[in-house]
């Protein structure tokens, strides 16, 4: 019976297939959770003969006996139980002796870290963070470019759940995931007796395993592990029973790493070996789209991005272990960090934060100054760099897809062009079709430097190839569903894209960039470009009559930055000019932003939040105290505050509520008043605020005399405002008029944020847009 095996009994089959359902359970999630393929599974439910050791596994994970399902006698069954028993013991005992021999190779091999610019090893468990899972691989999914854009979170599971989950699993990530380092991981706790203790952890590198293979072609798997067990004393029969009795934990490290000449060689190996030795745990690690070859039996899964949890992991464990701060020290730099990240101009920087390897390089920029004062453009060329061969280069590794051919087409050139003419498009997800076509449109332009015509005719149509190296080899185009493609981070595409305009730049190429000065999206663009342009004057001055141009044919707005001269110029201080008509500018959005509420209109912010006071501090940095400038500002407020009072009393109904408004008002009030030194002006002002009724008591009979008195009551407070202080008038403006003084305000701190990032301009340029700037065009041009 032991040769032909065991067969389920007609009742044994009932009971198996009542425990298949009980544990939610079909037969081929069955042969995955067994690590076997689905024939042998089929078989024991039909009541033909399956090997004893499928048999006995099956029954085990059903939760059964193996005896009873046979219906074998109970002579029979405890002769055979008192021998498993026995057996099973033996093997435990070789497992341990076996464990305890390898200990410090898995240790050697695993224990430690070389990351990049560091010239020490790190110990791999003081930096691990937990990585996660998708439950399904992002390639693989049939979404349309609408599905993508919707934000589309896909579920996540803890990445030492699956790997316990799976008998044969395949790790696939993006460059730079942490593949190998979770590999690593899992083996260091297995080695500790922290992850499946009863096996043996198994580590091997396909690279090194590959190159030994080219000296030695009849070297296998098994006598590669055997080799390496007698270098830890194993002998040859008890690494034999160990594999034979399922007791490995094997993982095969960097597939995407073995030389194309040897990868068929290789995959037949690991095949080979896992059908032979298939009572194993086996986890490979491989980049995603690299391997077209799918090992029967094996799972495959993808490594997720990192989450902001997980960089706060990381990043605090950074800044003690490889920084060599203490604890406390690294900890409290790590906060900082995060805390800079998380700011809203760090947006960028944080969607390459998701990629573990990136966010090593952020940490090393940061770790310099302590602050993200440093050049963002070299980070993202540094980025660049890894992902375009550094990385590889670092560790030895060689692509023989990436040819030289490739190299001198420049696929950084490559990589801008179809930047450039996918953001002006607005895409930020493409369809394959369409980036070949962009690959193909490129390479045409260089068949001149190749010797061999045929060999470029054929590059030239062979796309898709291309396609691949960038996407698998370098990792920067990325299949986020079935066919669609897009760049692994959209601050490398605008970071590209601004490169795009460096390479070619010219007056027409800046001339087609300025016209996007007053889109959102394009900020980051013309940073970058200027940022990197050798001498940007002659772009900042473009930008700068483009920006002028915006208002210069609307009379109201030329009015109001007449008005907006005058006043700034009637403020004693040391300050530019600029920075106080920036300031004036924000006063006025504060007042349009709350009329426009309180005339029951859309709430809208003029100039982005109008309390940062964002372009005056892009000239100068935050204005120190001035006492005519802070007259101003309160008075400004106060009045914000009646306005925003005017509609609580109209549209809010809750009493409560609007003693808040009231109680701000006067509180407002007050603060502005202790600043008021002209006496004259001084009492007017105390006179009106003894007008206002007490809201305390009656919030209700406060309400009614508002919307009674409160306009007529607002309309005196402008009149002293104008009258002494010439501020707070009613320019009533149109919703277009303040859209276009919004887009004007907002090139304008663009235009400084340039000129502050510019590599090199003459102290005459800088005073010439600083000194012109939220100037009436009739002044400019005089």
């Amino acid at each position: 019976m032991t040769s032909q095996g065991l067969r389920a009994s007609s009742e044994g089959i009932r009971a198996a297939k009542t425990a298949l359902t009980d544990k939610t359970l079909s037969q081929h999630k069955l042969a995955i959770a067994l690590g076997i393929t689905r024939q042998p599974v089929s078989k024991f439910f039909a009541g033909e003969p399956v090997s004893r050791s499928c048999f006995v596994q099956i029954c085990q994970h059903l939760g059964l006996s193996w005896q009873k399902i046979a219906a074998l006698p109970e002579d029979i069954t405890s002769d055979a139980s008192a021998k498993s028993q026995t057996n099973n013991r033996d093997l435990n005992i070789l497992v341990q002796e076996i464990r305890q021999k390898r200990q410090d190779k898995i240790q050697d091999q695993c224990g430690t870290l070389q990351m990049m610019d560091i010239a020490q090893t790190i110990p791999l468990r003081d930096i691990y963070t937990p990585i996660y899972i998708l439950e399904t691989i992002t390639s693989q999914r049939w979404l349309e470019i609408d599905d993508l854009l919707q934000e589309f979170n896909q579920k996540k599971l803890l990445g030492l759940e699956v790997a316990s989950l799976y008998s044969k699993l395949m790790i696939l990530g993006k460059p730079g995931t942490g593949k190998t380092i979770f590999l690593k991981y899992l083996a260091l706790e297995c080695n500790q007796g922290q992850f499946q203790p009863s096996y043996v952890a198994i580590f091997i590198n396909l690279k090194d395993f590959a190159e030994d293979l080219k000296d030695n072609s009849d070297l296998s798997l098994l006598k590669y592990i055997s080799q390496e067990f007698v270098s830890c004393g194993i002998e040859a029969e008890s690494t034999q029973n160990v594999l034979t009795e399922g007791k490995g934990l094997i993982f095969l490290d960097g597939l995407d790493e073995v030389p194309t000449i040897d990868i068929n060689q290789v995959n037949q190996e690991i095949r080979r070996f896992s059908q032979t030795y298939y009572k194993n745990r086996f986890v490979i690690s491989c980049r995603i789209g690299a391997q077209k070859y799918k090992f029967p039996g094996f799972t495959e899964v993808e490594i997720a991005d990192f989450d902001m949890q997980q960089a706060d992991i990381f990043v605090k464990q950074w800044f003690v272990v490889v920084a060599k701060e203490s604890k406390e020290d690294g900890e409290s730099i790590g906060n900082l960090f995060l805390h800079q990240l998380n700011l809203p101009e760090n947006k960028q920087l944080r969607e390459l934060a998701i990629a573990p390897i990136l966010l090593h390089l952020i940490c090393l920029f940061f770790h310099t100054k302590s602050e993200f004062t440093f050049n963002v453009a070299k980070l993202y060329e540094q980025a660049l760099n890894i992902l375009l061969g550094r990385w590889d280069d670092v560790r030895g590794i060689y692509r023989q897809s990436i040819t030289e051919n490739f190299k001198l087409f420049n696929p950084k050139k490559l990589l801008a062009q179809i930047a450039a003419i996918t953001f002006e498009q607005e895409d930020y997800f493409f369809e394959q079709e369409h980036i070949q076509s962009l690959i193909y449109q490129y390479l045409s332009q260089f068949n001149y430097y190749a010797t061999d015509l045929e060999l470029v005719n054929q590059q030239l149509h062979d796309s898709e190839k291309w396609l691949k190296i960038i996407e698998v080899e370098y990792g920067l185009l990325v299949q986020r569903s079935h066919g669609i493609y897009s760049f692994s981070h959209l601050a490398l595409q605008e970071y590209l894209t601004a490169k795009n305009f460096v390479i070619n730049y010219h007056e027409q190429s800046v001339n087609q960039l300025i016209t996007h000065i007053t889109e959102k999206r394009w900020q980051n663009i013309f940073l970058l470009t200027v940022s990197m342009l050798p001498n940007a004057e002659i772009m900042l001055q473009l930008m700068k009559q483009k920006i002028d141009n915006l208002v210069a044919n609307d009379q109201k707005i030329q009015d109001f930055f007449l008005w907006l001269n005058q006043k700034s110029n009637s403020v004693a201080t040391q300050y530019k000019a600029g920075a106080i008509r920036a300031f004036y500018l924000v006063c006025v959005g504060r007042v349009l932003e709350v009329c426009s509420q309180a005339s029951n209109c859309p709430q809208q912010q003029v100039f982005g939040n109008s309390s940062s006071y964002g372009l005056e501090r892009a000239i100068l940095g935050n204005l120190a105290f001035n006492p005519e400038l802070a007259i101003d500002e309160f008075l400004t407020s106060t009045f914000a505050c009646a306005a925003e009072l005017e509609f609580a009393c109209h549209y809010i109904l809750n009493d409560a509520i609007v003693f808040d408004y009231a109680h701000a008002l006067n509180i407002a009030f007050d603060k502005a008043l202790n600043l008021v030194i002209e006496s004259q002006f001084k009492q007017f002002l105390h006179n009106l605020k003894k007008q206002l009724p007490n809201a305390q008591n009656h919030p209700h009979k406060f309400r009614k005399w508002w919307i009674e008195h409160g306009k007529f009551w607002s309309g005196k407070f402008r009149e002293l405002l104008i009258q002494y202080r010439n501020i707070c008038h009613d320019w009533q403006f149109s919703k277009q008029q303040i859209e276009l003084i919004q887009q004007y305000y907002s090139a304008n701190k663009l235009l400084i944020n340039c000129l502050n990032v510019s590599r090199k301009i003459t102290p005459a340029i800088r005073e010439e847009i600083e000194g012109t700037l939220l100037l009436v065009i009739s002044e400019i041009k005089s």
